[in-house]
């Protein structure tokens, strides 16, 4: 299993969304797949995005596990090979979420989204 690494500031970062013990990590590949997803992004980037779900409403989509500081994280197993080679997560100057790997940076700002309305919105 592929492990994802975090900063001590993205960990602490994305452990204050995680407020009820219920909820799932998903690191989302944002291709317009997925209950989560209502477009894909249209450009040739790849976009990352972290979504906190209710355990109970994953959609089957995320179908792979990457283990991490924080405990299991999902993701779209077609989307794993962005992930394969030493995956990290880091906080760039900026204060976004960089996600980069053996190969290189995959986004510059990968984005948390937590509430149950702002998942909900994505869905729309």
């Amino acid at each position: 299993m592929t492990t994802l690494q975090m900063s001590q500031e993205v960990q602490t970062r994305l452990h204050n969304r995680l407020t009820n013990g219920n909820e799932q990590l998903i690191l989302d590949f944002d291709d317009g797949v997925g209950a989560y997803s209502k477009v894909g992004v249209c450009s040739l980037d790849v976009s990352f995005r972290f979504l906190v779900v209710d355990q109970q409403a994953v959609d089957a989509i995320y179908d792979e596990t990457l283990a991490s500081p924080l405990g299991p994280v999902l993701i779209k197993g077609y989307a794993d090979n962005f992930v394969n080679e030493a995956p990290e997560l880091n906080l760039n100057k900026f204060g976004l979420i960089t996600l980069k790997t053996a190969a290189g940076v995959v986004d510059t700002n990968v984005e948390i989204l937590d509430h149950p309305e702002t998942v909900a919105a994505a869905r729309e």
